[in-house]
Parts: structure tokens; C-alpha cells; sequence
């Protein structure tokens, strides 16, 4: 019973030690890892997606009939694909889909400018920017409210 104790022990600190090791190796500190991202850059295997919800005032979520988010810069449409399940989905939740790591690629180690358009009718309710871009691994989120509310 007792080395079981302390296999467990081990096993936790083994285990902290190697989280610890992982964490920095892909720390936003880490400018070599961001710049050269090569094969010994380690990342998760989750895939990031960054959305947002859309509410009145009374927290009551807004229904979209169809929306598109675009590179301000290029005019570039990165609305990504969905299909009429998919998009019944995000009506029925409030959240709607704006940058994912489908884009790590094309923006790694970059910036950029995005603006989501949000419509009901075909007349446009909403309009939001956000800055995002991708390091080595994944997306992120560099400002933008992710949760809007309409008056």
C-alpha cells in the first residue's frame, strides 16, 4: 500500500513537471517558439474557434438569419463554412463562429483586423470589430468584445 502511495506521488509530480515543460514551451513569452515555428514547437490538439454571442439589453439572445466575418484590410470573406445544421445550431445557441484555427496558417505570427456583420431581413443589425491572428499553435483573441449587446 505504501509504494502505491507513492507511485501516485511520483506519478503527480511527473506529471506537473511535464505540464510545467509544455506550458512553456508555448508561452506567449516565448518569441524564438513564435518566430520559428518548426518541430520541436509543441502544441495542443485542441481546435480553437473564437466566437460571439449576441444579446439585447435583457439578455435575451438575438436570432441572426445570416452573418460574415471579413479582413478589413483585404476584403478577404473568412465567414467560415457551415452547413444549415451547423448554422440552425448557432441560431438555436447565440453563438456564432468568427475565427478558428482553420486560419492558423495564413495568419501565423500575425495580426489582423476582422469585421463581423450580422444580419436579420437582409438588413444589417450588428457590426463589431476584433483584432486576431495565430501563433504556431493556435488562433487568439487580441481585443474585440466577444459578447455584444444591442440596444
Amino acid at each position: 500500500y505504501v509504494s502505491s502511495i507513492k507511485d501516485v506521488i511520483m506519478f503527480r509530480f511527473l506529471t506537473m513537471v511535464y505540464m510545467a515543460f509544455f506550458i512553456l514551451a508555448c508561452s506567449k513569452d516565448n518569441e524564438k517558439s513564435k518566430e520559428n515555428c518548426g518541430v520541436n514547437t509543441v502544441c495542443t490538439q485542441n481546435y480553437v474557434t473564437i466566437g460571439v454571442t449576441i444579446e439585447d439589453t435583457s439578455s435575451v439572445k438575438i436570432v441572426l438569419d445570416s452573418y460574415k466575418v471579413i479582413d478589413i484590410t483585404t476584403k478577404e470573406d473568412l465567414t467560415i463554412p457551415y452547413s444549415r445544421e451547423e448554422f440552425e445550431n448557432y441560431r438555436d445557441t447565440g453563438y456564432y463562429p468568427i475565427f478558428s484555427d482553420a486560419y492558423r496558417v495564413q495568419y501565423q505570427n500575425s495580426k489582423v483586423t476582422i469585421s463581423f456583420i450580422g444580419y436579420i431581413s437582409d438588413n444589417e443589425v450588428v457590426t463589431e470589430e476584433f483584432i486576431v491572428g495565430a501563433d504556431c499553435c493556435h488562433v487568439s483573441l487580441f481585443s474585440g468584445n466577444t459578447k455584444i449587446v444591442l440596444d
